[in-house]
């Protein structure tokens, strides 16, 4: 049981990291004994829930999290109206669950930073972290399944993927994702069918990357893949249950603001990487007449 109030903080780390293309896990539960009890284990990670006025069954849902063998829960209450804090208040009498709090909205960007400094300063000696959104989309066994993987596949970044075809998917949720999908394909060469996945596995070793990224709302959960794409940090993709409850009402995603801020954050990711690639040709071509000029 936890409650600290905390404001930015932030931490970065240089070094490229050797990867490939977004892949499909197909062998997962083999390799982490997925399938076996989970109960029979303790799971070496932390489970990251930023929050805006959230569903009632939080502290229910945390509780499940926690006795299915997840070490911590850290949930961040990104400036929730006053009449949400019993929920809050229900999550800080939970042991192992932390609850941080913005006393105004930040943004989910913001939130998640929030608690990855946090996490580095408390639970370094974790595997990493698995983030989850607050409002029931994502299932205690999803969240445990990408937190054994993550115990197995340290240098990746997870992305449990829905399934947007299935009939239960919102007009709305439907057309962001499949036109932030389709413009991320386009200038990154690289095919996902969810862009917009809260539910994702990040080690230990990659967060201070990830703290340093720009973004405080929806848009730094693009520039994430837009990272991992530029450093060539592996995506492995994980399939989901697809759950939306109530035409997904509790979302607080607007389909066309967000979507045409992630369109031009795609956009200038695309130019920050090329001048970056231009820089470097112009460094070494430089590097290389200075060395002739030594040699003559």
């Amino acid at each position: 049981m936890r409650f600290i109030n905390l404001s930015n903080r932030a931490g970065t780390r240089s070094g490229h990291i050797l990867c490939k293309k977004a892949e499909k896990i197909n062998d997962v539960q083999e390799e982490t004994g997925i399938g076996k009890s989970l109960k029979d284990c303790r799971i070496n990670c932390a489970v990251i829930i930023p929050s805006l006025n959230p569903i009632p069954e939080l502290p229910d849902f945390v509780q499940e999290l926690l006795s299915m063998g997840v070490s911590e829960v850290i949930v961040v209450n990104d400036g929730s109206d006053y009449k949400y804090e019993y929920i809050f208040e229900a999550l800080k009498q939970i042991s192992h669950c932390t609850v941080l709090t913005h006393e105004v909205n930040r943004g989910k960007g913001r939130a998640l930073k929030t608690a990855f400094s946090f996490f580095l300063e408390h639970f370094s000696y974790m595997n990493g972290v698995v983030t989850a959104d607050a409002d029931g989309q994502h299932s205690v066994e999803d969240i445990c399944n990408l937190c054994n993987i993550l115990s197995v596949k340290k240098e990746v970044l997870i992305l449990g993927v829905r399934d947007f075809h299935e009939n239960n998917v919102p007009k709305r949720s439907y057309i962001g994702n499949m036109l932030t999908s389709t413009i991320f394909h386009l200038l990154y060469g690289c095919k996902l069918n969810d862009t917009q996945t809260g539910l994702r596995g990040i080690s230990t070793k990659e967060l201070p990357e990830m703290i340093g990224l720009k973004g405080e709302r929806y848009d730094y959960e693009i520039n994430m893949l837009i990272k991992a794409r530029t450093i060539n940090l592996k995506l492995y993709t994980v399939p989901i249950k697809t759950l939306y409850f109530d035409n997904n009402s509790g979302s607080h995603y607007s389909t066309v603001k967000d979507s045409i801020f992630i369109f031009f954050r795609l956009i200038l990711g695309l130019i920050e990487r090329f001048i970056s690639s231009i820089t470097g040709l112009f460094v070494v071509e430089k590097s290389e007449k200075v060395q002739k000029k030594e040699r003559v």
